[in-house]
This record gives structure tokens, sequence and C-alpha cells, in this order.
């Protein structure tokens, strides 16, 4: 179904958006593999420059090919977006749950803060989630793991 043919005023549904170092997808079987998800990056010095920033995303009740846009914003929308990217995906029936993964490479976090990763189709915000950037307490801690 080509965007002439879209049902018109109708967004996708966004099932998950997740922030992790990396997605990889079996050739095979077809299966996403989240790896290393955090909410949280700790920064030496600021400005901060993060290897990669991979986001999960998960849709569905799309029709046909749906142009998606991501930003990332600081938490008050106040200076330009740390990047902004679009991604076509294509949903052969509004069924299909369509998965997929992007890189970000090395974005740029000017201080620490609050940010909000957001998920945007047709102008329509979908989903949003917040990424906190802060300067890390102590170099030779090693990070809490989960109580």
């Amino acid at each position: 179904m080509s965007n002439a043919e879209r049902a018109p005023g109708i967004n996708p549904t966004a099932l998950s958006m997740i922030i992790c170092d990396h997605v990889w997808r079996d050739p095979c079987e077809g299966k996403s593999t989240i790896i290393g998800t955090f909410t949280t990056l700790n920064a030496d010095s600021f400005p901060f420059r993060h290897p990669v920033l991979a986001i999960y995303l998960a849709l569905t009740n799309g029709h046909g090919d749906v142009m998606v846009k991501l930003r990332l914003v600081d938490i008050d929308d106040e200076r330009p977006p740390i990047f902004e990217i679009m991604t076509n995906l294509r949903f052969r029936s509004p069924h299909d749950i369509v998965e997929n993964g992007v890189e970000i490479v090395r974005p740029l976090f000017p201080r620490p803060g609050e940010y909000r990763l957001q998920m945007f189709t047709n102008g329509e915000l979908l989903i949003e989630r917040r990424l906190s950037v802060r300067p890390r307490l102590n170099r030779s801690a090693p990070e809490q793991p989960f109580s």
C-alpha cells in the first residue's frame, strides 16, 4: 500500500521504544535481541559524546509505508535537538508488528540533565522515553546492580 493509499489520519500504535547499546536481528529467524538497556548515562565530563545509542522500536496498526521521526531533546525542549532522524517502516497489513533497530553514532550531550527521546508520525507524538545524563560520581566504583 503506497502513501497515497494509506488510511488518512491513522497513525500506527507504538508498542515499544527501548534505549539500549545494540539491537541485533537474527537473519534466520528474524528475532530481535536487545542488548544493554538503560535509562541513565554517566559521563566523566561535559560536553559528553556517547559511543552509540541504539533504539529498538515496535509498532503495529500501520498502513503501508510510514515515516517515523525520532528526536532527542532536552527536557524543556529549549535547545536544538541532540539528534533528529527519519526512518521508513513498511507495514504489509495493519496486523503486522514491525520491529526496527536504529543506531545513533556518537551523539553529543552538551550538559548533564534530563532528555526526552520522542517518536513521531505525521507530526503526532506516539511515545516518549526519558534519558538521564549525569556526571559520574565515583569513577572507581562499579554501577550498582538491580536489587
